[in-house]
């Protein structure tokens, strides 16, 4: 066990080695020597309750002067940092944080000692700056993380400089995005392994591995390797085959490759021998050797043996053929001579092979004698617990457990002296450091002895409870959320959905699981939908996201949702699922629904109170014209004033109906074609005559300017609106200009008028201008910034609706302080007039 992989499992009051004691007293990381360790358990700055129970890192994050860093003190970062952080510091497995987009790096105890001497400046540092020698190497699995993807690398080499000087090293890592709660990615979180150890083990176990092969192939010993009661060749060396006549047996039974070997009872034996799992030895057998039927028959004089192979159960599952051709003893005791001592040195260099493979093994391998005592060890022992072959050979292995597995520890060494096999077997044992590693254990009984493997698991259970643990977090967050959520198969098979979503439609899980998403009862209650949720998961299955508002009858009624299709990637970006979510939003559509009813009945007031004013003051003199003639002594020259006043409000009252229908658009327009020009110095002679004398009207009329299509008497209200508007917004004075001019679209230029020829009215004036939220509202029925009895806020939606009925468009542009340009863009006649360009 290296020293890192042990610091790694110590809590902050252990981790004591002579690096951490330097580290501790480096200025400006923690308190000097001689000052007390402050309380990790309990951070006393507000808003730091997620670093309690944290360890040293916590601590150092606590009393770190966070004033000029970017993220400001700990208690104003984000939740979802603290949050991420309180899991990483809490773990006894090596992690950190890269978090935002410079990637500021955070981590837990067990991450020190993979930081070397760069723990002192590390805290809060961009990562790219901290690993700035691999990071080039680690930068594409960063930018993959903090783009939404996770990602996991098993034994990828880097080499590092952490303790001032370069290093092959091998990690096994994961990276992991963290989102917040509206699902952007803000951080990655990594979860790492230093397998270097191992790696290196592994190749010198395959270079060992691949010699002994070899040498097995060039061994004059024939040797085969047969698995199963069919006796299948799994391995047969050149000497073996040299021996049955250069026959191919491998992945062969004996009776096919074989069949002179059957005929001559070799068969029977190795059933034997399979059956009762006893050895087969045999001196001087003659076999005779006939690749082909009816071919030469060659005898050889063969040594060899049958050795049964067990399973970890104890059970035969093949047989090791190994032996020496010694046909040649026959002829030659100098050839039987000579091969008694080949055979001698091979089986000395396969018992140096044994050995160097017990010295470099990761397992721990050893003897245990009756009374427990570990009577022989190899180096691995040592390197994982920290004792000697000789200090364990000194004491009982039980010394060693800790308290709690005693009891375990004892009924597993009854079974073991009863002769039943040991497998799989699971204790801790303590360390010299005084810490305590998890072992896994197979033992057998043999001759009152017992021998046995154990194997370091700690960190491998430390990593599945770390994983169950996510696990249950991200099944809680599933099953909590307040959104209709669940997953799908890539053919729609619904594989799983949350408590919100069932409850929807008032179902367990078992009643939706493995139907297709659009036959469950979220959709098939309302006609039409089955089909478009199918067409839409066929297009998040091609990657597509969809997101579309609906409204589905379900057991609970109708509801409204905000519905989306996300697919979902694996590590190897492929679509691995579909992931349907929906928000209930009947509550917010009959929030909006009533808020327009209220602007329905707000409007309907607005118009009651404007036109009855108006029609109120238009019927006055009317009412008293008819009072006068009905009295016959009124003077002729009074009666006819009053009928002439009558008569201008009943006009007054015409053009209002007039408005009112064209607003309804229930009033037919007369569109002909219109000379614009005489049409613009009319009105603007009339303006002119009509308004304050402060007010100054000017027309500007391009040369050459071609007729339009419009209803000329609609056209002068509409300019006339205008007009007044433009004066009103001038109350001390100023001017009106009226602009002419001819403007050709092109397809695509505007994306409100299709293309062509227009004449555009511009009405400019030099008044108070309108603000954003006034000019937005502007062309809204009965909308109006004038006070009730002066006006209906009906002109602009008339003008409005008479540019639309003519195949145009009001155009306003206006601004606080700048006055305001309302333009009106009528077609131009398709009749061409002289002087069209």
């Amino acid at each position: 066990m290296t020293a890192a992989a042990r610091a790694s499992s110590r809590t902050a009051v252990d981790f004591v080695t002579p690096f951490m004691r330097r580290i501790c007293q480096h200025p400006g990381v923690f308190a000097p020597p001689d000052t007390p360790m402050p309380d990790t358990a309990a951070p006393s700055s507000a808003g730091t309750e997620f670093l309690r129970g944290g360890g040293i890192l916590a601590a150092r994050i606590a009393a770190h002067d966070w004033s000029r860093h970017p993220l400001g003190p700990p208690a104003q970062w984000p939740p979802e940092l603290k949050t991420t952080l309180s899991i990483m510091l809490g773990s006894r497995f090596a992690m950190c944080v890269g978090w935002g987009p410079d990637l500021l790096l955070f981590y837990n105890d067990p991450y020190i000692p993979i930081l070397g001497a760069k723990d002192a400046v590390a805290l809060g540092e961009p990562i790219a700056t901290v690993w700035s020698e691999v990071w080039e190497d680690i930068r594409p699995l960063a930018e993959t993380a903090m783009s939404g993807t996770a990602t996991w690398r098993e034994d990828m080499y880097l080499r590092m400089e952490r303790n001032g000087f370069p290093e092959d090293t091998w990690w096994t890592f994961s990276y992991t995005p963290v989102r917040d709660p509206d699902g952007r990615v803000v951080a990655m979180l990594n979860v790492t392994h230093e397998t270097t150890a191992r790696v290196l083990t592994e190749r010198r176990l395959a270079d060992e591995n691949k010699r002994l092969a070899s040498m097995f192939e060039l061994s004059p010993t024939f040797m085969a390797m047969l698995r199963g009661p069919g006796h299948r060749f799994e391995f047969a060396n050149a000497s073996y085959r040299g021996v049955v006549g250069g026959r191919d047996v491998v992945g062969r039974t004996l009776a096919e490759a074989l069949p002179d070997a059957v005929e001559q009872g070799y068969l029977q034996v190795l059933d034997r021998v399979y059956a009762t799992g006893m050895p087969f030895v045999a001196s001087d057998a003659v076999f005779l050797e006939q690749t082909t039927p009816g071919g030469p028959v060659n005898e050889r004089r063969l040594d060899f043996v049958y050795q049964p192979l067990l399973d970890a159960q104890g059970r035969v599952d093949g047989i090791f053929v190994t032996g020496v051709d010694a046909t040649a003893r026959a002829r030659s005791e100098a050839e039987l001579h000579a091969l008694n001592q080949n055979l001698e040195r091979q089986v000395a260099e396969q018992a140096q092979e044994r050995s160097l493979t017990w010295q470099v093994t990761p397992d721990m391998l050893g003897v245990l004698n009756r009374d427990g005592v570990l009577e022989k060890t190899n180096p691995a022992w040592q390197r994982t617990l920290g004792w000697t072959s000789a200090e364990l050979a000194a004491r009982p292995a039980r010394d060693l457990v800790h308290p709690d597995d005693l009891e375990a520890v004892t009924e597993a060494r009854t079974r073991l002296h009863a002769g039943e096999p040991l497998l799989g077997f699971e204790c801790r044992m303590r360390t010299r450091d005084g810490d305590y590693r998890t072992l896994s254990w197979v033992a057998s009984p043999e001759g009152g002895k017992f021998y046995c493997s154990a194997r370091d698991v700690t960190d491998i259970n430390q990593a599945a409870r770390a994983l169950a643990d996510s696990q249950a977090q991200l099944r809680s967050l599933f099953e909590n959320s307040h959104q209709l959520q669940g997953r799908c198969a890539l053919d729609g098979t619904l594989e799983d959905a949350n408590r919100t979503a069932l409850d929807a439609i008032g179902c367990d899980l078992e009643d939706v699981v493995g139907l297709p998403v659009w036959e469950t009862p979220w959709f098939t209650g309302t006609p039409g939908m089955p089909e478009w949720m199918r067409a839409a998961f066929m297009r998040a299955r091609a990657g597509e996201p969809v997101r579309e508002e609906v409204t589905v009858h379900l057991p609970t009624g109708l509801r409204s949702f905000d519905l989306s299709l996300r697919p979902l990637y694996d590590a190897s970006g492929a679509v691995s699922a579909v992931v349907p979510e929906a928000l209930d939003i009947t509550g917010r559509r009959a929030t909006e629904e009533a808020l327009r009813q209220s602007q329905k009945l707000e409007a309907m007031g607005q118009l009651t109170g404007g036109v009855a004013h108006d029609f109120n003051n238009l019927l006055t003199p009317i009412m008293a014209a008819l009072e006068l003639a009905e009295d016959p002594q009124v003077r002729p020259e009074r009666r006819a004033r009053t009928l002439a006043v009558a008569r201008q409000s009943a006009e007054r009252a015409a053009t209002l109906v007039q408005r009112l229908l064209a607003f309804a658009r229930r009033q037919p327009l007369q569109a002909v074609e219109v000379d614009i020009r005489l049409l613009v110095e009319g009105i603007a002679h009339l303006l002119r005559s009509s308004f304050d004398p402060r007010v100054r009207v000017a027309v500007d009329v391009e040369d050459g300017l071609p007729h339009a299509r419009a209803d000329g008497n609609q056209l002068e209200m509409a300019l006339l609106n205008l007009g007044v508007n433009a004066r009103d917004a001038m109350p001390e004075g100023g001017t009106i200009t009226l602009r002419v001019r001819c403007v050709a679209l092109d397809s695509g230029q505007d994306a409100a008028l299709p293309p062509g020829r227009y004449v555009v009215i511009a009405v400019e004036d030099t008044g108070l201008g309108m603000n954003e939220a006034t000019r937005a509202r502007a062309i809204e029925p009965f909308f109006t910034t004038k006070a009730i009895g002066q006006g209906t806020g009906l002109g602009l939606s008339m003008v409005h609706g008479l540019a639309s009925q003519l195949g145009g468009r009001l155009r306003i542009d206006s601004e606080p302080g700048r006055g305001t340009t309302m333009e009106l863009w009528l077609p131009q006649a398709r009749t061409a007039q002289p002087g069209d360009r």
